[in-house]
């Protein structure tokens, strides 16, 4: 028998007119998706176009800009629909903890804090951590997280960045491909192999980096374990954290003793270069071997050897002013090989380092301190790039020497003859560095040898600061050296800084700091920044940061008793404006603002000087130091007028000794 079916009545079927309403929204949605999607395809199509048009021309393309076209490209591809959807796709994955969140960034800063609190030399009141948390969660209270596609194409665009003047010379040179020779086609080939030769650096690099971990895995008391987990990393991440490790070295009083020992080392000495590295930098330089240039000559042996290059002792012949000819010990520095190429790399890993942590630890209120560090890494570094030119150091040393003959307070090797990575000079016989010059003798003949080398050096400082208003960049302990334990010496003059234009803005940074005034010190950041104008925008923000800053620190502002000050308040003091200092730097770090190059080079430089300075008087008195203070300070306006005069009359009599010969020539020849 058949099975009847019930009849289904009109009212039981989907009528359309309530169905045309979900049809129409999802038409609206899919034609208003594939608008946006063509529109995104065309925009990027559009911001290709600078970037064909500099491939096309016949003009030379320049680094500012092939900079300038990949930016247009990237922000093109940034604001395609595809990576905002990966956007909403990465908040949903950290909302179901598939991805690291703002919880696991929590835990983890958690970690980091208590690591630092059980690992302190010094025990941190558990006040200081609570006033630590109110802060973190006072800051920017409504975050921005990127997604995938956001992070993917920074991480991309940090890449481009490092090897943009490496692509405009590849292509400025497929340009004149017509017109080139075998020769420059094997230094077209040459750029191209570069790639290749940084992987290595950058395996080597980012392998160093596996040390943090067991850094944090050793027991927080044992020092001795994490100094040589420290030295380990800095040798193998190479020249671009060895030198890092100098200026730390510098401030090594904060420090403890065992890791402050383990950098000290890369201060006097770090692994040499190789023989056949040395004899490479020879000829490309000179065409020749060394030993055709010197004798004794050891490739293999250097007499010192740090992070930028590697000092030789060799004798060169020479004549003397009755034409015999002798041999003259030299000294000859030899830069290592492929520096730029360990700083570029150095700087790409540490940005990609700070980068994606905005990936595996995201949190809204860590965003402006990332985007304040991304931008000062660029200005950092390029304050050590400065030393890679070994011309410029020449000239800078050849500039300080001629100085230094007019004062008997302290003197500068002279130089012989400079090339890019070869500079030969003067050798100055029984010369040690301020960490060993001091070691033999009676403890009184020793302290009085130290405070006359800490007495020229204090003076040497201020005359650089305020006659010449230049001055050594980079004067940590290994570059001063000590002949005979009192003749002071400047060395390695890689880098100087001119304060001639940057002393007034700093002065009053540092006025406005010890006077506790909120509005000198927020006008003296602004100067300071690397964007005034934004900087100003926010002025009002800023200011009020660090009012509340000045209010919790309680320094007492510094007046014309300031040395009475310093030592009625000693290191506890000295550590409180310190810790003002890094409450200042944090508002800056907050606020997004990037210090200027030659600033940031500046605090580097002071930093070093008065860690040299106070190495200088290790193992003496509070009271002697402040003794020698007070005396160079009375005693260097009479004794640098009255040197700089005597100094003028021998350049005023050499002059005329050289000219007088000249003048009576033609006298007699007329006659």
């Amino acid at each position: 028998m058949a099975k009847q079916v019930k009849p289904v009545a009109i009212d039981d079927y989907l009528k359309l007119e309530e169905i045309l309403p979900a049809l129409k929204n999802q038409t609206s949605r899919l034609v208003r998706s594939t608008s946006d999607f063509t529109v995104g395809v065309a925009k990027i199509y559009r911001a290709l176009l600078p970037l064909v048009e500099l491939i096309n021309r016949r003009s030379p393309v320049t680094e500012q800009e092939l900079h300038q076209a990949l930016d247009e490209l990237f922000l093109a591809l940034q604001q395609h629909p595809v990576t905002l959807q990966l956007r909403t796709l990465t908040d949903r994955m950290r909302s179901g903890n598939l991805l690291p969140n703002e919880e696991s960034t929590e835990n983890l800063l958690r970690f980091l804090v208590d690591q630092v609190t059980s690992r302190s030399v010094v025990p941190i009141p558990p006040q200081v951590t609570e006033e630590f948390w109110k802060f973190f969660n006072e800051l920017m209270s409504e975050p921005e997280l990127r997604g995938l596609g956001e992070v993917s194409l920074d991480v991309l665009r940090i890449f481009l960045t490092a090897y943009e003047p490496l692509i405009a010379q590849v292509i400025n040179q497929m340009k004149d491909l017509r017109r080139v020779n075998d020769r420059q086609m094997r230094e077209i080939l040459g750029n191209t192999r570069v790639i290749r030769q940084d992987l290595v650096i950058f395996r080597r690099q980012i392998g160093a980096l596996r040390y943090i971990r067991e850094f944090f895995a050793t027991d927080p008391e044992d020092f001795q374990e994490q100094a040589e987990i420290v030295a380990q990393m800095v040798r193998e991440f190479g020249p671009f954290f060895i030198k890092m490790a100098q200026v730390a070295a510098a401030s090594s009083d904060f420090l403890p003793d065992e890791i402050a020992e383990a950098l000290a080392v890369f201060q006097e000495d770090v692994e040499p270069m190789t023989a056949s590295e040395v004899e490479q930098a020879f000829l490309e330089c000179y065409g020749e071997l060394p030993t055709e240039r010197y004798f004794g000559f050891d490739a293999s042996s250097p007499i010192k050897s740090g992070s930028i290059a590697s000092v030789y002792l060799a004798q060169k012949p020479t004549r003397d002013r009755k034409g015999r000819q002798m041999l003259t010990p030299v000294v000859v520095k030899v830069g290592r090989h492929n520096l730029e190429r360990e700083f570029l790399i150095g700087k790409t890993v540490i940005k990609l380092a700070i980068l994606s942590s905005q990936y595996w630890a995201p949190h809204s209120k860590l965003s402006p301190f990332l985007s304040s560090w991304l931008g000062q890494v660029d200005v950092f570094v390029e304050g050590f790039r400065e030393e890679l030119d070994f011309e410029s150091e020449a000239s800078n040393q050849s500039r300080f020497a001629e100085r230094a003959s007019l004062s008997g307070q302290w003197r500068v090797p002279q130089v012989y003859h400079g090339t890019r990575r070869i500079i030969e000079m003067e050798f100055v016989d029984s010369a040690a560095s301020i960490n060993s010059a001091f070691g033999t003798g009676s403890k009184r003949r020793v302290t009085r040898a130290q405070r006359k080398v800490g007495r020229a050096f204090l003076h040497t400082v201020i005359s650089h600061l305020v006659i010449y208003q230049e001055f050594h960049g980079d004067l940590h302990p290994g570059n001063i050296l000590v002949a005979n334990q009192e003749d002071l010496y400047l060395i390695d003059w890689g880098n100087t800084v001119d304060i001639s234009s940057i002393w007034q803005p700093a002065l009053k940074y540092l006025q406005a700091v010890l006077a506790g005034d909120a509005e000198a010190i927020t006008g003296a950041i602004i100067a300071l920044g690397s964007d005034p104008t934004a900087l100003r925008a926010s002025q009002a923000e800023l200011r009020g940061h660090i009012e509340q800053i000045l209010a919790d620190a309680a320094v007492r502002p510094l007046g014309y008793d300031f040395l009475l000050t310093l030592y009625r308040e000693g290191q506890e003091g000295l550590l409180t404006r310190l810790e003002l200092a890094v409450n200042l730097g944090a508002a800056l770090s907050r606020q997004g603002i990037v210090v200027r190059s030659d600033y940031l080079h500046l605090t580097r430089s002071l930093t070093a000087m008065v860690g040299s300075y106070l190495s200088i008087y290790r193992g003496l008195s509070r009271v002697a130091l402040a003794q020698d203070i007070a005396q160079v300070l009375l005693q260097f306006p009479a004794l640098e007028g009255m040197r700089q005069l005597s100094g003028y009359r021998r350049k005023l009599l050499r002059q005329i000794s050289l000219e007088t010969p000249r003048k009576l020539i033609p006298i007699l020849g007329n006659r």
